[in-house]
């Protein structure tokens, strides 16, 4: 109940709240009994005392009110109903009941009236002369001889500031606001959004204009406290206890708007984000359904109208550029769902909670991007595969046809110029054989990776199985396999036979080459021989030395002329094998036999003369040493004194002196000989 509901029936002044207490502090409520009783004074009197109760707070209700009733002008019989309307008014409430009667009325009660034993809430009886007992006249209007002041039209005005209403307004208002932000979804949220926040302005200046007044209704109330304090000048006054619980209840009122304003700001807040939330759910929604719609209708359209793979070259660069084409129209709807995909999935850390019909479409989107994604990845790899396994073909015929006719063909036909480079040849071919096969093993691999997967089953986006034929260009990738495999087995059987020929060709030259070494060794040996061992010792011991020497040398000789013999015998075999001319190596035989009967004839010459100066030099040595002997035995003839045995004995010495005489005149031309033929050149050619 407000003071503007009922500000009539206030006027009136059935009762008043002077703002004044009694002796023991309680407020005061004085009512005026009216001289006859009419229909609405009961109501108007209701009203009036269940405003004042409601003005005071809970304390100062279990306290009490002291209710002075004037009676001095009142017919008894309506003092008596009045007084009854009061106690069951305020019930509880009353604490004091003074009941004001002339002074004759005294005259006509009981004495026992006046003595008995009165509870809480009986009404007292009394003269106005006697009110002092109970209410110092300090705190009594002038009606009643006090000095207390007071202006019922002033207190009026002041009740009839409102504010509670307000507050039920706002708090309406943010029940609202909670409610909206927790509904589940907001499918539409820019008309809720803009009446609520029209709501929201018109509140919100309506709850700063009432908590303006509050501030001055409370400074009014301070302000109408000084006047009073000054009207009222003695040192017992205390501010009306209306004042004292109505300033209380404002300030509390005032605390509540606040904090409810602050709820609905914060109601506010949320709710705006909540808009903005939806807002971009909304959004996030359409592009998920857009990307979609995207992926199962035009992408799907388009990848399969390319079901094709190549049959060479040249059909399947056509093929992967066409791919290509269709990867680039993708690639903006695959940075859409990248997008999507992120902003979905930070949504919780923006706190923003995901509807589940998003996360259902989320998930399905994902699917969808990531199964075309697969197909079109596969669908690549088969295009790769393909165009590398048909270059790979190119390459390996191409390569095999180069290697056949220049390495092998071109070689048969020419055995003999290639002699000096069969080597070279055997090397390249050996190389290109390598790179063949290593070509052979990487087509075969692509073939059948390839018909791996053209084999594999095909799905859409959605999973499902898409009808696909490629079974004849599997057959065709099996001829080309097959086709391959058994020019791989005829290349390797000549390139085989081609590398053993070269193999032969080379050990020829090889062995030729190291024959004409031989060759040149001997001569080598021979101008060794006419320069270092064509001389013969001074003695025994040196003739020996150089016969050893002389025999070491020959044995070289010979070692090197047998290796030559058996390196031009293998020549001469692989010549024949590989039917080749042997007029080269016929050559090569003459001029190593003749290199070697060279070298034989002058060794065996310079031997003869080692052996014929040692036979010389050590029967001279002989021959001397006899004669000195001879020489000794005449010298002992003169010892002997016995005549028949000295001449016995002169006819021994005679005797072999004839004989060593012969054999010195033996060596004397035997020396002669070997002179002349010392003289004479070791080799005929030389003289």
């Amino acid at each position: 109940m407000f003071a503007g509901d009922i500000v009539e029936i206030l006027e009136s002044k059935a009762a008043c709240l002077p703002g004044s207490r009694d002796l023991e502090g309680r407020p005061l409520i004085i009512i005026y009994v009216p001289t006859e009783l009419q229909p609405w004074t009961k109501d108007n009197l209701e009203h009036t005392l269940q405003y004042f109760s409601s003005i005071f707070s809970q304390d100062t209700r279990r306290r009490g009110f002291t209710i002075l009733v004037d009676c001095q002008k009142t017919p008894w019989r309506v003092a008596r109903a009045c007084i009854r309307h009061v106690r069951l008014s305020l019930g509880p409430d009353l604490a004091s009941f003074i009941v004001l009667r002339p002074d004759g009325f005294w005259d006509k009660q009981r004495v026992d009236n006046c003595t008995k034993i009165r509870k809480e809430g009986e009404p007292i009886f009394i003269p106005i002369s006697r009110l002092s007992k109970y209410v110092d006249y300090s705190q009594l209007t002038n009606d009643f001889g006090g000095t207390w002041s007071y202006n019922h039209s002033q207190w009026i005005q002041n009740r009839l500031v409102k504010a509670k209403s307000s507050l039920g307004e706002l708090e309406k208002f943010h029940q609202k606001l909670i409610e909206f932000t927790t509904s589940k979804r907001l499918s539409t949220p820019t008309d809720p959004f803009v009446f609520t926040k029209q709501n929201f302005d018109t509140n919100k200046i309506i709850a700063q204009k009432i908590l303006q007044t509050g501030k001055e209704l409370l400074d009014q109330i301070e302000k109408t406290d000084r006047e009073c304090q000054r009207n009222n000048s003695n040192d017992c006054y205390k501010t009306p206890q209306d004042a004292t619980d109505t300033r209380i209840k404002i300030e509390k009122l005032l605390e509540v708007m606040e904090e409810k304003q602050e709820c609905i700001d914060k109601a506010w807040l949320n709710m705006e984000k909540k808009c903005v939330d939806a807002r971009e759910i909304t959004l996030l929604e359409t592009g998920v359904a857009r990307v979609t719609k995207w992926i199962l209708g035009v992408a799907e359209t388009m990848l399969n109208s390319q079901q094709e793979v190549g049959y060479d070259v040249p059909s399947s660069e056509e093929l992967r550029a066409e791919h290509e084409a269709l990867e680039l129209q993708c690639r903006e709807t695959y940075g859409q769902y990248a997008e999507l995909l992120h902003k979905i999935d930070i949504l919780p850390q923006l706190n923003i909670n995901i509807p589940e019909d998003l996360k259902s479409q989320r998930d399905f989107m994902d699917f969808v991007c990531r199964s075309f994604a697969t197909r079109l990845e596969r669908r690549r790899n088969i295009l790769i595969t393909c165009l590398r396994f048909y270059r790979l073909v190119t390459e390996y015929f191409e390569k095999t046809n180069e290697v056949f006719e220049t390495l092998v063909v071109s070689t048969e036909d020419s055995a003999e110029s290639t002699l000096e480079s069969a080597y070279g040849s055997l090397q390249e071919l050996q190389e290109n054989q390598i790179n063949i096969n290593f070509l052979a093993k990487e087509l075969l691999k692509e073939g059948e990776k390839l018909s791996d997967l053209l084999s594999m089953p095909v799905k859409d986006a959605l999973g499902r199985d898409v009808d696909v034929n490629y079974e004849n260009d599997i057959v065709n990738v099996q001829e080309i396999l097959g086709a391959t495999l058994s020019r791989k087995q005829l290349f390797s059987d000549s390139v085989d036979l081609q590398k053993l020929t070269l193999e032969q060709v080379t050990h020829v030259h090889v062995y030729e080459k190291d024959a004409k070494q031989a060759v040149q060794w001997l001569n080598d040996l021979f101008q060794v021989m006419m320069k270092e061992y064509v001389h013969v010792g001074c003695n025994v011991n040196e003739i020996q030395m150089m016969k050893e020497e002389h025999q070491a040398f020959q044995e070289t000789a010979k070692g090197t002329y047998d290796y030559g013999c058996q390196l031009l015998n293998a020549a001469s075999a692989l010549r024949h094998s590989c039917k080749l001319p042997e007029d080269y190596n016929v050559q090569l035989t003459q001029n190593l036999w003749q290199a070697w009967k060279r070298l034989q004839m002058v060794g065996q010459e310079q031997m003869t003369r080692l052996r014929v100066s040692a036979v010389f030099h050590r029967t001279v040595q002989e021959h001397c040493k006899q004669l000195k002997e001879l020489r000794n035995s005449v010298q002992e003839l003169t010892k002997i004194e016995d005549a028949n045995k000295k001449k016995l004995k002169i006819r021994k010495l005679l005797h072999n002196r004839e004989k060593l005489l012969m054999e010195v005149g033996r060596m004397v031309r035997l020396g002669r000989l070997l002179k002349t033929r010392l003289k004479e050149p070791v080799f005929p050619e030389q003289r």
